[in-house]
Order: C-alpha cells, then structure tokens, then sequence
C-alpha cells in the first residue's frame, strides 16, 4: 500500500470514528492496532487522566470509577465553596484552579492514608446516590487530608502572584504608573 493509500484511509477512519468514536471500542481492527502500537513501544499507552498504580484497578471496575469521578467532581465543588467563603474576590477563581491542581496532583500520588480513607469513601454506598456527594463532613476531611500545608501554601503563591500581576497590568494599562 502506498503511503498516499495509507494517508486516505487514516483519514477516513478518523473521519468516520469523529462522528462516532464509541465504535472504536468494538472495533476489532482498532483494538489490533492499539495493541500492537502498545506492543512496539513496550507499555501502555493511556488517554485521559493517569491515575498511576494507585488507582489503576479502576479502569476494570466501572461502578468504582464512576464514583471516583463523582467523589472527585464533589471535592472540586467543595474547595470551590470552601475558597468562596474566605472572600478572596478576584483572587477566588485562581485560588480554586490552583486547589484542583493540587487535588489532582495529591490524587495521583496518594500517601497510603489519603489511598485508604479514599478506598473507604468509595465503598460507602450511602455517599452515592446523588450528583453530588452531598455529606460536607466526608469531604472536608477528605480534603484536609489531600491538601497539606505545603499545598495551601503553593496555592497561596500562586494565587498572591495571580493577583499581583493583574494589579500591575490594571495599573499599566489605567497608566497610573509614572
């Protein structure tokens, strides 16, 4: 086949597959595929969140990591309504962003107590019948769990240069500096 041949059919694959991307998954020729890319490079390849080996067996347990998610979408709620309390007005928005990346980060690579009281907290069925994991008291402590005092004192940073910065660029561009 010629490379032209190989380019047009790549093509209509991902053409195809744009518009319906959930027949990749029973697609027996894709499989082969990414199965042979994973062969060449010698590992996996992975899209999507890396939960490293800590929370890898989730990718094999549906139900598990759909509550995975909805623990970590209600984390994220809550350090948004925990950083929106403490009035921090413009400064809030990068204060909360910079929150979730420590989140992320802290989920990633969990000290084995964070690990645990995750694992527990995904098997209480009670916290899982909503959207949302409604009970605060979990998830508060949760989070002081996931973000240390070197973590506040990161977003603290980042939020605090944040803020400087748009105060030089009002001043800048108000031209109140002389």
């Amino acid at each position: 086949m010629s490379q032209q041949e190989q380019s047009d059919n790549q093509s209509t694959f991902n053409q195809e597959n744009a518009v319906n991307p959930m027949g990749l998954l029973f697609d027996e020729e894709w499989l082969r595929k990414g199965v042979e890319a994973e062969d060449k490079v010698g590992g996996n390849i992975g899209a999507g969140l890396d939960w490293g080996s800590a929370f890898g067996f989730l990718a094999f347990n549906l139900e598990l990591l759909g509550r995975f998610t909805t623990l970590r979408i209600s984390l994220n709620r809550e350090v948004r309504l925990l950083l929106n309390n403490w009035n921090l007005g413009t400064a809030t928005k990068i204060a909360v962003k910079s929150a979730r990346e420590r989140i992320l980060e802290n989920f990633r690579l969990p000290t084995p107590e964070v690990r645990e009281y995750i694992l527990a907290t995904l098997e209480n069925d009670e916290l899982y019948g909503e959207e949302f994991i409604s009970n605060r008291e979990i998830l508060r402590e949760l989070l002081g769990l996931l973000l240390r005092q070197e973590d506040w004192e990161t977003i603290a940073a980042v939020t605090a240069d944040s803020l400087k910065q748009e105060i030089i660029h009002q001043a800048v561009s108000d031209k109140i500096s002389a």
